[in-house]
């Protein structure tokens, strides 16, 4: 998410299980024949193992099994084996002249003793006392008591319950009406969205829970008929999009933290992009890139966040939809780091048909809920994620036989650490099941996405967490008929597994379906603004692209090949310098130098580690790629920056901009914009 992480705390802890082992592909046969065992295995025995494989290790020489032979990480029991095939060649995900993206291995010890399977717990004891569900006769929601449920609740011989429907007021608002007293079940207006609903026996509350609605409304059914009369008679429904997004997962942990929904991906004929590169550093520009094609500084421009109405001026993707005769809606659970609303505006007017800020804004505020790593988890008897996941559900099931465009967001269960997201694998496997039983794949083309893996965090500073930050997962799903009738769009997706691509690519691919839908040109809908060369992931893309051909910044790209050279060199402290210095020179400029006197100036502590790129065909022999990683004082932040040097005028260029790879909670508070937060030490701090 856009710049969340002072959000966090560092010290929150979670409970793990302990699942059964699996085996890792890269694991050697005897490992692999040990590791299945159900007996359990003494720590003697552990000890002697290891002995054994250190004395093969210098008999016999290296093998695969050593990057993940840990004994911490051995005894954490955290394998579970992914069958798949990803690379186009051994140790690539990527390989041409233009562009070699190396593979990384999800199991490394350096990222798996900091990784842990969290065990899904339930939200509440009890199950919930009331629900609801859309009349099909009445074209009603009714809200019903569970008279089940009841039996198991304190409940005496007198029950009052009442539902209060949530309004939104504006982005950071909502009220609610007079709490109705109902007995058994109630038809709820078309007006509500969402409702709380209490109830109390004796004089105390017994019960309090919220439920998300997707109600009748009249505009969107007279354009879902207009558009359908419009369609050209004897052709099929036009396909729906679902956009399915979960913060911070890269394609790596995909596989490590959520191996039941990975492999249920794998096989059931979804078309994975191991080469999709993010953009830009954080939630905002990337997803700003998918919905509008927009590259940050422009999206600044077009649609600002930080005045009222200005994100409203952007022609999102579902705005297109909608204007040929779609129904949209949006939902992301954790409304105060909301994509669109973390440190900006927010939207005016609701951006979809059906949103879910204002029943979540209501939720977080008047159900029980707990936090895990900073964040709301548990909200009244669902984790906030299922409330979103719920709510996409309806809204398919509600429009199964019509033309939507969803786009459902969630950052509760993934955005913290590798770890907790883990919980959601059985959940989230079953979740897509359950979209394929009650119909939604049959028309709709599904894309399971991320925006960016773990920006911060023990991990990130290592070499596999450099590669994971910039590689998010993403797989579609086309639906059978699309696939029989467009054959072409099935083998482009094949070809383009292994080749570079990015979010602008996804952009254009959303405005590829709408215009087979018969309702639009695709000339009429535009290109991606900022990315020329970038094109739809249902055509080939060229497999020499390069990161320049399509908007990745050098900082960005993932395509480089890095060779380590000394930290403590005259030429990587002189780098170092000059990248603090720019830090340094960003933050007195920015917004006119608005924040200049708030934030104290940061010096060069130390480098960490420092690499050289080879050097690219296309780059000037003088011209060499730098990536280093350094610390500050007085914060003690920790960045990576990656810098051209011309060794022929001694110039330095920043690309992209500065990844903050440390926490910082209360050190910036002073400085209330997202871009420049990750950078200003506050002179004066709270508290």
């Amino acid at each position: 998410m856009a710049e969340k992480r002072l959000l966090l705390d560092p010290s929150a802890t979670a409970e793990t299980e302990e699942p059964e082992v699996h085996v890792t592909r890269r694991a050697a046969g005897v490992l692999h024949a040990i590791q299945q065992r159900s007996l359990p295995v003494s720590r003697k025995s552990v000890v002697g193992l290891l002995v054994s494989f250190t004395f093969c290790y210098f008999l016999i020489g290296r093998t695969g099994w050593v990057n993940v032979l840990d004994l911490d990480v051995l005894r954490s029991d955290n394998y579970v084996a992914v069958q798949h095939q990803s690379t186009v060649m051994d140790g690539f995900l990527v390989y041409s002249n233009s562009c070699r993206i190396m593979e990384v291995d999800p199991y490394k010890s350096e990222v798996m003793r900091h990784f842990k399977r969290i065990k899904y717990k339930s939200c509440q004891k009890l199950p919930p006392l009331t629900h609801v569900k859309f009349e099909a006769r009445s074209q009603k929601y009714l809200l019903s008591i569970d008279a089940a449920a009841l039996s198991r609740y304190p409940a005496g011989k007198q029950l009052h319950c009442c539902y209060m429907a949530v309004q939104r007021v504006d982005e950071m608002k909502v009220k609610y009406t007079k709490c109705q007293t109902f007995k058994g079940s109630t038809p709820l207006p078309d007006s509500a969205e969402g409702i709380i609903v209490k109830c109390d026996s004796g004089g105390h509350q017994i019960y309090i829970n919220g439920h998300a609605t997707v109600p009748v409304k009249e505009a969107v059914q007279q354009r879902l008929q207009v558009a359908s009369e419009a369609d050209a008679k004897g052709y099929p429904r036009p396909p729906s999009v679902l956009m399915l997004g979960i913060d911070s997962i890269s394609r790596v942990n995909l596989i490590r933290a959520m191996p039941k929904t990975a492999q249920y991906l794998y096989d059931n004929g979804w078309f994975e992009l191991a080469g999709y590169n993010k953009v830009d550093d954080n939630t905002f520009p990337n997803i700003m890139a998918v919905v509008t094609g927009y590259n940050l500084p422009n999206a600044m421009h077009a649609c600002s966040p930080f005045v009222v109405g200005g994100l409203d001026k952007c022609d999102y993707i579902w705005k297109q939809y909608q204007q040929r005769g779609y129904v949209t809606a949006y939902a992301e659970d954790a409304v105060k780091i909301n994509t669109f609303n973390y440190l900006k505006k927010g939207f005016k007017n609701p951006p979809a048909d059906y949103y879910l800020r204002p029943y979540l804004s209501a939720a977080e505020t008047q159900l029980d809920h707990t936090t895990v790593n900073g964040l709301v988890h548990c909200l009244g008897y669902l984790t906030a994620a299922e409330h979103v996941y719920d709510y996409g559900l309806e809204f398919t099931r509600r429009f199964i036989n019509e033309t939507y465009f969803g786009f459902f967001w969630t950052n509760t269960h993934s955005h913290s650490d590798i770890s907790q997201t883990s919980s959601m694998d059985s959940y989230m496997e079953e979740y897509l099941r359950k979209l394929v039983r009650q119909g939604t794949m049959e028309n709709t083309v599904v894309v399971f996405f991320s925006d960016h893996g773990m920006r911060f965090g023990p991990t990130r500073a290592t070499w596999s967490g450099h590669l994971e930050e910039r590689l998010p997962a993403i797989f579609i799903w086309l639906p059978h008929h699309l696939r029989s009738s467009h054959p072409e769009f099935v083998r482009s997706l094949q070809l383009n597994r292994n080749r570079l691509t990015t979010p602008y690519d996804l952009h254009l691919t959303m405005k590829h379906i709408l215009s087979i839908s018969g309702r639009a040109e695709m000339e009429s809908l535009g290109p991606a603004p900022d990315c020329p060369q970038c094109q739809s992931l249902l055509t080939p893309v060229s497999p020499l692209r390069s990161c320049s051909d399509v908007g990745i910044a050098d900082h960005w790209c993932t395509c480089w090949e890095y060779d380590t050279i000394s930290s403590n060199s005259k030429e990587s402290r002189m780098l170092g310098n000059r990248v603090v210095s720019y830090l340094n020179n960003y933050v007195a400029e920015f917004r006119n130098g608005t924040f200049a006197k708030l934030c104290a100036p940061l010096s060069l502590h130390s480098i960490k580690s420092a690499f050289r790129a080879h050097q690219n065909a296309l780059d000037p022999e003088e011209v060499h790629t730098y990536r280093l990683i350094f610390v500050t004082s007085p914060n003690k932040g920790q960045y990576e920056a990656t810098v051209r040097h011309n060794h022929t005028d001694d110039s330095v260029k920043v690309t992209g901009s500065v990844s903050r790879l440390n926490v910082y909670s209360g050190e910036a508070d002073c400085m209330n914009d997202f871009a420049a937060k990750k950078y200003c030490y506050c002179r004066k701090k709270k508290g």
